[in-house]
């Protein structure tokens, strides 16, 4: 399915930072082709290496 990344929310992970382990991750606000919103979950990484940002189409087996 397809959507429109509405907006990003980086992750706020307050003094500790990032616990060992785990990578850096975003909330993402989509919106598919009916007008449905909903936030989800992607790394950061993803989001960079693919060249994701707000506007952007995002495709989706199922979220």
């Amino acid at each position: 399915m397809r959507y429109e990344i509405i907006n990003i929310f980086e992750e706020d992970y307050g003094c500790e930072g990032i616990p060992e382990g785990e990578e850096l991750m975003c909330t993402v606000l989509i919106r598919d082709e009916s007008g449905f919103e909903k936030h989800i979950r992607l790394a950061d990484s993803f989001l960079t290496e693919n060249q994701l940002k707000k506007g952007s189409t995002l495709l989706l087996e199922e979220v």
